[in-house]
Order: structure tokens, then C-alpha cells, then sequence
């Protein structure tokens, strides 16, 4: 009995994580946006990204109150949104990577696709994680190997079909990758969902809070300088991400070697991922320094590769090299943001670090894009492997920027106790301690 109620355990750990395989979506548009609008004729459509990548920010604070106005005991308070959210956002991004051709048509098919899945896989994976933290009480603080395993999953997931379906037909690999991962979604979005619908009380009664309010709870408070620096250093490994693949396309590499960079970069950052769950338990100066001399290094690599003649396989193995570092430098980037927002404001919660995550993610996004933009902007102007500069030294910039407005305290993830993704009366939590000083740590129903 004691084995089935383990087993019955783990299942229900592994179904309840699901909705981190969307990973795979994240790096599909991250690594090969630029690439397709390239071979698509929609570069334009680069430049307004940012607007797709920024929504979530009016978007999740105005859901976030309508959820909680609705009196929802037929449903749930989540399991009426949760797959509706997941479904849309399946079904979008097909329509992101469903272009033709280089007409007005198909730069808003990316460009409506993106936004509409970007907003969409926000609430759903909101939605799952509080789910996820009734039934598990998990802890923000620490990171669940199966959040973990279904990252990796997804990111390898995505690499591998999109080269599959390259030696298949290059013509269609994105749309049918993108059909394969959505697919994948939808079903996992279903699973989870019929799993999880009868172990949830039904919860009565509205919370009535206004719009300022919560847009409030979210944004009033923080440590501008901490939070900036981990936004700033999540923008260098976007940009850097997505300027790494694209460069590989430049140098006439054929498409599956391309994805092979990508896979290279995908395939680094979970094994340094991995590490830094078990080896890293506090933010520290020493990660900033590593994440900056990793990314001047791979940026480096990328630079001489474009400027220098390179004997052999030299150049292929500059841009390989340099998409290890980029995913190295990115898992430390990642784990060093989970930490620093665990103190990151006065009475701060689960709920609001899992989504001030979420939406740090959209604003590097946003800010990298430009870069990569820019990049490609550069490259038709002059037609030269030396626009990769552009794209490396923004990334750099943003790198250097961040490192200046990196915190000089120590936190470790116990520095911020009784974290809960939705504070219930009555609870009080420890005080914790920010780079900007000692905060009161009391709950009020104002938090997420």
C-alpha cells in the first residue's frame, strides 16, 4: 500500500507539471523567429514583437482580476480558464508558423499568432501553477525535478522534430513542428486538466478587488535596481540566443545544421540548469561575474567567426562553441533571477514571483528582439557576416548594464519564508530581507 501511494504520488507530481513543456514553444519562437521571417520575406514583422512580448503585462494583472470577481463553484476558480487558455494558445501558435509567403497576410499571421499565444500560454501556465500549489503545496523556492524534466523535455522535444521535419520536407518544418509541439500541448493541457478537476475544492464567493489595486500588487514595491539587473540579463541571453542561431543561418549553414546549433544551445543549458538546481542555493556576485564572462565570451567567438577566414571547420565550431556558452550562461542567468525574486519586494508571495518571472521572461524577450531586428536590418543594408556584431554588442551592452545594477547582498532561498501563492487571512509571514533594506513580511489581501 505504502509503494501505490508513492507511486500514485510521483503520477500525480508528473501530471500536475505539465504545463512546463511549453518550454518547447518558447524556444521554437525565441531560436527561429528570425530565421523564418527571413525566409518568409516578413522581416517588418521583427520590429513588432515587442508588442507581442509586452501585452502580458496589462493582460495577467486584468485576468488575474476577473478570475477572482467570478463566483466560480461549478468550475473552479482556475479549471474553467485553464484549458480554454491552453487550447487558444495551441491553436495560435500554429498560426504563428503558418506563413507563405511575404504578404501583409503572413506578417499578421506571425504577429497576431505570437500575441494571441503569448498571452494565452501566460494564463495557463498561471493557472497550472496555482493548481499545482494547492494540491502540492509547492514551494516556489525550491525547483520540482519534474518542472524540470518537462522543461528539458519540451526544449529537446522542439529541436528534435523541427530537424526531423527538415530532412522530411524544409519547406513545411516549421508549420508541422508547430503542429507537433501544439499537438503534444493539447493533449497534456487535457490530461492535466481531468486530473486535477475533482481534487480541487470548489471555491465559493467573490474577492472583489479593483483594477489599481492589483495592478498594484504586482508592481508597486519592488527593488527597481535587482529587478532591472535580472531583467537586463535576461535580454543579453535572448538576444544572444536568438543572434547565435540567426548567425549560423548568415554563414550559409544548411538548415539542419542551423537547428543543430540550436539543439547545441538547447542541450547546454539544461545540463547547466541541472547543475545549478543541485550547486547553486544563493544569489551571489559570483554568478553575475560568471554570467558576464560567459556571454563576452560566446559573443566574442561569434565575432571573430564573422571576421576572420577561418581554416576547416573553424568557423562552425566558433558558432558551436559559442551556442554552448550562450546556454550556460543562460541557466545561470535563469537561476540567479528565481532567487533574487524571492526577496525582490515587501510581502512578497509564490503567486507573485512565479508571474514576475513569467512576465520578466516577456519583457527580455521584447528588449532582445529589437536587437535581433536590428541585426537583420543591418544585414540587408550591407549584406556583411559583420551585422552580427550589432546583435552581440546589444547583448553585451545589456550584459555589462546588468552586472553594474547586480545587488551586493547574499539571499538564500530561506530568507524568505512562508511563500504561498495566495495568502489566506490570518497567516503572517517572516520578515525578509531585500538589497534595499528589511521589509514588514505581513499578508495583506491585497497579495497574490
Amino acid at each position: 500500500m505504502g509503494i501505490t501511494g508513492k507511486n500514485e504520488g510521483r503520477l500525480q507530481k508528473t501530471v500536475l507539471s505539465c504545463d512546463t513543456f511549453t518550454t518547447g514553444c518558447f524556444a521554437m519562437c525565441l531560436l527561429f523567429i528570425a530565421p523564418y521571417a527571413v525566409s518568409f520575406g516578413n522581416t517588418l514583422v521583427l520590429w513588432f514583437i515587442p508588442i507581442a512580448c509586452l501585452l502580458p503585462f496589462v493582460i495577467l494583472p486584468l485576468f488575474y482580476t476577473l478570475v477572482h470577481r467570478v463566483d466560480t463553484t461549478l468550475f473552479g476558480r482556475y479549471h474553467l480558464v485553464m484549458p480554454l487558455a491552453g487550447f487558444i494558445a495551441a491553436l495560435f501558435f500554429v498560426n504563428a508558423f503558418a506563413a507563405t509567403d511575404g504578404g501583409a497576410a503572413s506578417a499578421c499571421s506571425i504577429f497576431f499568432g505570437l500575441a494571441v499565444f503569448i498571452s494565452s500560454v501566460m494564463i495557463y501556465r498561471y493557472c497550472a501553477f496555482s493548481v499545482r500549489a494547492r494540491l502540492l503545496d509547492e514551494d516556489i523556492t525550491a525547483a520540482s525535478p519534474y518542472n524540470i524534466a518537462f522543461t528539458i523535455v519540451g526544449g529537446i522535444a522542439a529541436i528534435a522534430t523541427f530537424i526531423g521535419f527538415l530532412y522530411y520536407d524544409g519547406a513545411t518544418a516549421y508549420v508541422n513542428t508547430a503542429y507537433v509541439l501544439a499537438s503534444a500541448c493539447t493533449v497534456l493541457v487535457i490530461v492535466q486538466y481531468l486530473s486535477t478537476f475533482y481534487s480541487i475544492p470548489r471555491l465559493g464567493g467573490k474577492r472583489v478587488q479593483s483594477v489599481k489595486n492589483v495592478f498594484r500588487s504586482f508592481f508597486s514595491g519592488l527593488d527597481l535596481r535587482m529587478y532591472f539587473s535580472a531583467l537586463l540579463f535576461n535580454s543579453a541571453f535572448a538576444a544572444l540566443a536568438a543572434s547565435v542561431v540567426f548567425f549560423a543561418y548568415l554563414l550559409g549553414f544548411d538548415a539542419v545544421r542551423v537547428a543543430g546549433i540550436g539543439g547545441a544551445l538547447v542541450g547546454c543549458y539544461a545540463v547547466a540548469e541541472c547543475a545549478c538546481v543541485f550547486l547553486v542555493k544563493h544569489r551571489s556576485k559570483g554568478l553575475s561575474v560568471a554570467a558576464l564572462g560567459v556571454f563576452c565570451i560566446a559573443a566574442a567567438l561569434m565575432i571573430v567567426a564573422a571576421s576572420v577566414e577561418l581554416m576547416g571547420g573553424g568557423r562552425e565550431a566558433c558558432v558551436v562553441g559559442a551556442a554552448g556558452l550562450v546556454g550556460v550562461g543562460g541557466a545561470i542567468v535563469v537561476r540567479q533571477t528565481k532567487l533574487r525574486f524571492l526577496t525582490i519586494k515587501p510581502r512578497i508571495t509564490g503567486g507573485a514571483v512565479f508571474i514576475l518571472l513569467e512576465l520578466t521572461a516577456c519583457a527580455a524577450a521584447a528588449v532582445s528582439s529589437l536587437g535581433v531586428a536590428a541585426t537583420v536590418a543591418v544585414y540587408g543594408a550591407t549584406d556583411s557576416l559583420l551585422s552580427v556584431v550589432c546583435g552581440c554588442g546589444t547583448a553585451i551592452l545589456f550584459a555589462v548594464a546588468a552586472f553594474a545594477c547586480a545587488g551586493k547582498k547574499r539571499a538564500k532561498p530561506t530568507d524568505s519564508l512562508g511563500l504561498s501563492y495566495e495568502p489566506k487571512t490570518g497567516d503572517i509571514d517572516m520578515s525578509i530581507s531585500t538589497d534595499g533594506g528589511d521589509a514588514d513580511g505581513e499578508n495583506d489581501d491585497n497579495d497574490l
